[in-house]
């Protein structure tokens, strides 16, 4: 299987009333490169949650390695549409349940939400359970945007705990190309997202991607990243924690 470069680079972040709580950061990413195509996953635990930083930590990994492993036994992208992510997630979630019944707890208690990516060489995947944001710049310029859906209510949304969760799982096609992938979670929307999530803040977005693909070290990218998501001007913009991750392209 011809390699791809991915250039990955991720940062989870505890937000300020975390922070100023003492409480671990809630969310998590993981991702996997399997020869020219890449995994990638953004969780958010749920605040309401006892042990959503374990799930959020669980699911992130969990699901990141259950795609790859299917990638290598030879699923395609249209595999996965049709049946198989889902398959999978059903997998974690009950790999999630297991941990909470030798734990005591519940399966709520670990609650997160899930937006993930599977790219191809030419074409990719986004799939999503609650809120956050995925999106795909393609080689022309455009982008594709997994948008958040929450409930009925305010700061209501979908979790993989949920018993309706394969009704809530929204499925998006990258039909071309792409230079680069960007999830995160809705700690960073507000100064990662345009107004009405139509597109990446090309001001906050633009600078990130230009330092990093500059990087020839991953790990101080990362560093990088992460103090970047903990500059106290965030703190004026939400207090939720903050998880982006960014895949180049070269």
């Amino acid at each position: 299987m011809k390699e791809t470069c991915w250039r990955v680079f991720g940062a989870s972040v505890a937000g300020k009333s975390h922070l100023d709580k003492g409480i671990p950061c809630q969310d998590a990413h993981a991702h996997v490169k399997v020869g020219a195509s890449l995994v990638a996953v953004v969780c958010d635990g749920a605040g309401s949650a006892r042990h959503s930083e374990l799930g959020a930590q669980f699911v992130a990994t969990t699901l990141a390695q259950a795609l790859a492993h299917e990638l290598r036994q030879g699923a395609s992208i249209q595999d996965l549409h049709d049946g198989a992510l889902a398959c999978a997630m059903a997998q974690v979630r009950g790999g999630l349940e297991a941990l909470a019944d030798n734990h005591g707890a519940v399966l709520d208690d670990y609650a997160t939400t899930v937006v993930g990516v599977v790219m191809g060489a030419s074409v990719g995947l986004f799939f999503h359970l609650g809120d956050g944001v995925g999106v795909a710049q393609l080689d022309d310029g455009g982008e594709v945007i997994s948008l958040p859906a929450n409930g009925e209510y305010a700061n209501e949304t979908w979790f993989l705990s949920g018993e309706r969760w394969p009704d809530q799982l929204r499925l998006l096609p990258i039909p071309r190309c792409v230079r680069g992938l960007v999830l995160m979670s809705d700690g960073c929307m507000p100064f990662a997202m345009s107004k009405h999530n139509a597109s990446l803040y090309a001001p906050f977005m633009g600078a990130v991607q230009n330092y990093l693909s500059c990087m020839d070290d991953i790990v101080l990218g990362e560093e990088a990243l992460a103090h970047t998501l903990l500059d106290p001007r965030t703190h004026q913009i939400t207090g939720d924690d903050k998880t982006l991750l960014i895949a180049l392209r070269a």
